[in-house]
């Protein structure tokens, strides 16, 4: 029995289907030649050198394509990685009521006074030092959003 592959205009290909050859091999001395992909006859390599690939699950099977159809890759999950969402660590910033005054005062010498006032208001409070400890961390990201260093 006589196998020929022959694929043309795709670069790097050929190295992958060396690696591919050899990975189906096992590396059991038998030797891919490089006649192969160059077009030249391929070396006849008898039957009893190879040896039966191990039994592929079905979810890692690739389906079977008609001629002319680009083929559909299923990439098996990758294993031993973090799941994609997992907690990124951070380090939490605490702010003093005294950082947030200062921020206030940098947007209020720029005239945006009114700004300020409306932030104040959708927060529920008249005045920045009814602000609630637990909101410190939100103002101060509102406070940002508007422009203010902190």
């Amino acid at each position: 029995m006589e196998i020929v592959v022959k694929i043309q205009g795709t670069e790097g290909l050929e190295s992958a289907i060396m690696q591919l050859s050899q990975a189906l091999i096992g590396n059991q001395g038998a030797k891919v030649s490089d006649q192969v992909i160059s077009g030249q006859p391929a070396t006849q390599v008898p039957a009893q050198q190879f040896t039966q690939p191990a039994a592929v699950p079905q979810q890692y099977s690739t389906p079977v394509q008609q001629v002319g159809q680009a083929p559909v890759q299923q990439v098996p999950p990758v294993q031993n990685t973090p799941p994609m969402n997992s907690p990124v660590q951070t380090s939490q910033v605490s702010y003093t009521m005294d950082d947030l005054a200062k921020a206030a005062m940098t947007l209020m010498d720029a005239g945006r006074q009114g700004e300020l006032l409306n932030l104040l208001a959708q927060f529920g409070v008249e005045a920045l030092p009814s602000l609630p400890q637990g909101q410190y961390g939100a103002f101060a990201t509102a406070l940002r959003g508007l422009g203010a260093q902190i």
